[in-house]
């Protein structure tokens, strides 16, 4: 799967947790698993995904932080995460990604110090 680009499995009832070897499928730039059951943390892993373009984790059981990695993504232009069980804050890098749903989650922006307990 190493040459695989984009990886689709929205919308199937799938279950279990987002499998960490993803984030070594270095050609992807599209995955998209929304509308499943899919439960735990998102993994720091998908950060590695450095051509990835769009990423819709969005209507899941999802749970924890965002992880900081993915606002280093470089060519990231969407990304969807409502529908989650999402805490934290959404990481700084991800601020200037244009296609977003970030007001539809009730996550603030990291922003030092007025919410020390983001600091990232």
């Amino acid at each position: 799967l190493s040459d695989l680009e984009s990886f689709n499995l929205s919308g199937n009832r799938l279950s279990g947790e987002i499998p960490t070897e993803l984030g070594s499928l270095s050609n992807l730039t599209r995955f998209g698993i929304s509308d499943n059951r899919i439960i735990g943390e998102i993994p720091t892993e998908l950060g590695g995904l450095s051509k990835l373009v769009w990423l819709d984790l969005s209507g899941n059981m999802l749970t924890g932080e965002i992880p900081p990695e993915l606002g280093d993504l470089p060519d990231l232009r969407r990304i969807y995460l409502m529908d989650n069980d999402l805490t934290g804050c959404v990481p700084r890098g991800l601020r200037d990604v244009p296609g977003n749903d970030f007001d539809r989650i009730p996550l603030p922006f990291f922003s030092w110090p007025i919410l020390p307990f983001c600091a990232q």
